[in-house]
């Protein structure tokens, strides 16, 4: 004997002409079997009760007839935790609207006043009533696809296409039978395995309803996204424990080239992009700029970009928000700072070295942190507030005006870098001058290289014409979103003291240094506060692609003119890839990816 699970509920079939005896016969048994009362009913129109006559398509068949005396626009359909419409032509032959059914002229919509299409509405909109839809029976959803769309189903494969066009989305099961928490659905009726399936199911649904249980369907679905969550995350960490190695950082090396001169810029440019350089003439009255943050900049993001174009022969210049110089965070010169994504060191002691060779006063290096020396981006004009310009028309005037002139700057130097740290957040990405001022180099068809977060500031610059990022439809890299800090981080404010009162006797005060740094840590709850591969993946958008593969030592992109580098080391095959575009002999064109191998490659 079958435990009674359904004993004090009520389940309500709904049925017409046309009807499967030996379906309505199963579903009287088992589920009265289970404890349930069944209550047959259907649309009387003003009788006490209907003789229906059963399927008579099949020869040799002997129609059957089945009494109904319950109409369903007279119950509650609350009181039941099951309604179930009865398979084969009966939904069809229930969606039939007349006259007095009908408000208004009739219409594409009529069908939703069909009086058991709005049972079946009112039960779809109570989530704790289950509804049962054998074989044919989502046809009487169909007028109402808003309560079909995005529900996982199966049904009859006459009611393929009716299913799509309402938006249901069709599940092709091995039983012939798909929960999706409150329906059930099969694709047969006739069949017992299915029959005893649908109602198991159905069974199972008011049991775990009653509970507040999660429904099997449910329950599901979400350990198949969490094993595709833990299967991607598995591949991804996998492939960073192979790549990275704090120890065997490349960029070390090129920073102890740039510090004992030994650093073979033809030599690296070879290797990394299998082209070649003269280091003679290159340089030769060329002149870059660089974008730094007055709120914080990576140290090494600066200094190791800084030293190559010096050693090669360019000129560099400087630009911050305001003209004050950049501010080189104070983690960025600790061999000792843990990272917060990858919880090591991220610093050597050559970046280090080489950092505070350019903090010191009295180097040539540090001539470009001297403040008359850098240039203020604030003197890029703004766009004007709309407000402004409802009140003042000739404000857009004043600002095609003041474009025309700055942005000359342009012609001046033979690319741009902005640079990144944590100060870029708040000090780059959104700057409409700096934007303007990339549009211009874009238009000019000079090289636009970003690091780290100071890509941001290219990923944010739009297109005038188009509405769309200028990296939309090209190949870009920054932090995978494995590579973010998740809490403990941010940037430090306007820093208010001079940089040369922390030396003395030739030795720099790193811990005064630190200490006079005042830092606001905006990430909250474990979250970071950019997440840099979606705005990335955005911006280049269709026809584009986001390479960022965790844990490689390198990960540097170039696109024709635009050059992404990932994070904190990148900057040095970076700025290799610059010199290849400015004076490689053919210049580097096209896509282009250095990784792991530290090997350029045209495809990723």
């Amino acid at each position: 004997m079958e435990q009674r699970f359904l004993s004090g509920k009520k389940i309500a079939v709904i049925l017409e002409a046309q009807y499967i005896p030996s379906e309505i016969e199963f579903y009287q048994n088992k589920f009265s079997d289970l404890g349930a009362e069944i209550h047959l009913m259907s649309r009387l129109w003003g009788q006490n009760k209907i003789e229906f006559i059963s399927e008579v398509e099949f020869p040799n068949i002997v129609p059957q007839t089945l009494e109904v005396n319950i109409d369903f626009t007279q119950i509650d359909v609350n009181e039941y935790a099951a309604v179930i419409m009865a398979a084969n032509y009966t939904s069809v032959r229930l969606r039939w609207i007349a006259d007095g059914d009908i408000s208004g002229d009739l219409n594409g919509d009529s069908g939703r006043q069909s009086p058991a299409v709005k049972f079946f509405y009112n039960a779809m909109l109570n989530p704790k009533i289950v509804k049962g839809f054998p074989c044919h029976g989502l046809w009487i959803l169909t007028p109402i696809p808003e309560m079909l769309a995005g529900r996982n189903v199966t049904c009859n494969r006459v009611m393929l296409g009716d299913v799509r066009n309402a938006g249901g989305i069709f599940i092709n099961s091995e039983t012939g039978v798909v929960v999706d928490s409150d329906i059930v659905t099969s694709n047969s009726s006739s069949e017992e395995n299915v029959l005893q399936e649908f109602v198991n199911s159905i069974q199972n649904q008011i049991v775990a309803i009653g509970n507040g249980e999660m429904s099997s369907a449910k329950l599901s679905s979400i350990n198949t996204i969490v094993e595709k969550i833990i299967k991607s995350l598995t591949i991804r960490m996998q492939e960073a424990t192979l790549n990275f190695n704090p120890l065997n950082r490349p960029v070390v090396t090129a920073a102890k080239g740039i510090l004992n001169g030994s650093l073979n810029i033809p030599f690296e440019i070879k290797r990394l992009t299998n082209i070649d350089f003269d280091n003679s003439t290159s340089g030769l009255n060329k002149s870059i700029l660089i974008i730094c943050s007055k709120f914080g900049t990576w140290a090494s993001e600066f200094t190791i970009v800084a030293g190559v174009l010096l050693k090669a022969g360019f000129e560099v210049k400087v630009a911050t928000e305001d003209g004050s110089p950049p501010h080189l965070l104070s983690p960025s010169l600790d061999p000792t700072f843990e990272d917060g994504a990858w919880r090591c060191s991220v610093v050597s002691i050559e970046e280090r070295d080489l950092a505070l060779k350019f903090l010191k006063p009295g180097t040539k290096e540090h001539q470009l942190l001297d403040r008359e020396n850098v240039l203020n981006l604030q003197e890029l004009p703004k766009p004007p507030q709309v407000g402004d310009y409802i009140k003042t028309p000739s404000l857009l005037t004043q600002y095609d005006e003041s474009l025309k002139k700055s942005l000359q700057v342009a012609s001046y130097y033979d690319a741009i870098v902005i640079t990144g740290g944590s100060g870029a957040i708040p000090g780059l990405i959104a700057d409409r001058g700096l934007h303007s001022l990339i549009l211009a180099f874009n238009e000019l068809d000079k090289p636009i290289m970003g690091e780290c977060n100071g890509g941001l500031a290219i990923a944010q610059t739009i297109n005038p014409v188009t509405g769309k990022s200028i990296l939309a439809g090209r190949a870009v890299t920054t932090h995978s979103w494995l590579d973010e800090y998740q809490s403990g981080w941010g940037w430090v404010s306007e820093f208010t003291k001079d940089p040369n009162m922390f030396w003395e006797n030739g030795e720099f005060d790193f811990k005064g240094y630190a200490a006079a740094e005042v830092w606001n840590s905006p990430g909250h709850t474990g979250n970071p506060l950019i997440d840099s591969e979606a705005m990335f993946s955005n911006a280049a958008g269709i026809g584009g692609i986001f390479f960022s593969p965790p844990g490689t030592s390198y990960s540097v992109v170039v696109d024709r003119n635009i050059i992404t580098c990932r994070t904190t080391p990148d900057g040095y095959p970076g700025v290799i890839a610059l010199l290849a575009i400015l004076g490689g002999k053919p210049p580097l064109t096209g896509r282009f990816f250095i990784d792991q191998d530290q090997r350029g490659r045209t495809n990723p």
